[in-house]
């Protein structure tokens, strides 16, 4: 969907710095999550007013009651977008003849079903890259729905993308208000922090999300790169191993895991993940097996 001009290609890459010093240079810029926030929880008080989404890459939004995760990343000349994956529950089922039931009752059925259908325009219209209707049909369903932590989740999703970063941070700290476990929200706000340079916010976003989603191997990336940053090594190293378990296609995670070793002075340990991103298409680390991993050339540390 979810998520070019502003943001650089590799702009969550740590350690970047100080490789710009090295005799033999090579640019390693940080890898982007550009996704933003906002601070009030009133729906009436959140404007639809959109902008197009950007056009640079994949934003993969999955979230329901089995999956932990719940992506978004940007994947550079990856194509169009993916559409958000997002289940609802189904609306309940009544037993028995319908004059049994009150007439509140139901009301509160027709507006379930009502709610569900809105959330499915609004996965349709996001799909078509319509956001303006996609964000008038989620707020749709939270008129219908005020408690649905999906709707809140998708709002602050394309928000996010859109560079709205008040809004998407209100919408994201309401979908962690109704479901605590919303992994995808807890990743979200983490990102909008790390934007922000709050990098111990940032932390402490990615260590809940970890912790109710153990298998998520985006809120690992994204810890092991603000290490990185920290100069804590090993638990980058760390985190971004478990990264590629669990995310074994992101290139991005070995180039900086090659970083990381190479600042442990662990060269052979840093080829060998730099010639694999390479493998995967990265730029960045085509350029780093070229200086540091060809044997013509001496290699150096500072």
């Amino acid at each position: 969907m979810a998520e070019s001009n502003d943001h650089h290609p590799f702009d969550h890459c740590y350690l970047c710095q100080n490789l710009l010093k090295m005799k033999y240079f090579f640019t390693t810029v940080l890898i982007g999550f550009v996704l933003l926030m906002a601070c009030q929880s009133e729906i009436k008080d959140k404007p639809g007013k959109t902008v197009p989404p950007e056009k640079q890459g994949d934003a993969v939004v999955t979230t329901s009651t089995d999956d932990q995760e719940a992506i978004i990343t940007f994947q550079p000349n990856s194509g169009g977008s993916k559409p958000m994956e997002v289940n609802m529950a189904e609306t309940p089922v009544t037993k028995g003849d319908d004059t049994d039931l009150t007439p509140e009752e139901k009301e509160k059925i027709l507006e379930k079903r009502r709610a569900k259908t809105a959330f499915n325009n609004g996965l349709q219209y996001y799909r078509e890259e319509n956001m303006t209707e996609a964000i008038k049909s989620f707020i749709q369903v939270l008129e219908l729905d005020p408690n649905n932590d999906k709707a809140y989740f998708n709002l602050g999703k394309i928000y996010a993308m859109q560079g709205q970063a008040d809004l998407a941070l209100s919408y994201y700290e309401d979908a962690i208000k109704y479901n605590p476990s919303d992994s995808g929200s807890l990743v979200g706000v983490g990102m909008i922090y790390f934007k922000r340079g709050d990098l111990a916010k940032a932390m402490d976003y990615y260590n809940r999300a970890i912790q109710v989603a153990p298998k998520y191997g985006l809120a690992y990336y994204n810890r092991g790169t603000v290490s990185g940053q920290l100069k804590d090594y090993a638990a980058s190293i760390s985190d971004l191993t478990n990264s590629i378990r669990y995310e074994p296609n992101n290139d991005k995670a070995y180039m900086n895991r090659g970083l990381a070793f190479f600042y442990t002075k662990q060269n052979d340990q840093a080829c060998t993940d730099w010639k694999k991103a390479a493998e995967m298409g990265n730029p960045e680390a085509v350029k780093a097996v070229d200086i540091y991993c060809n044997p013509s050339k001496p290699q150096e540390h500072k």
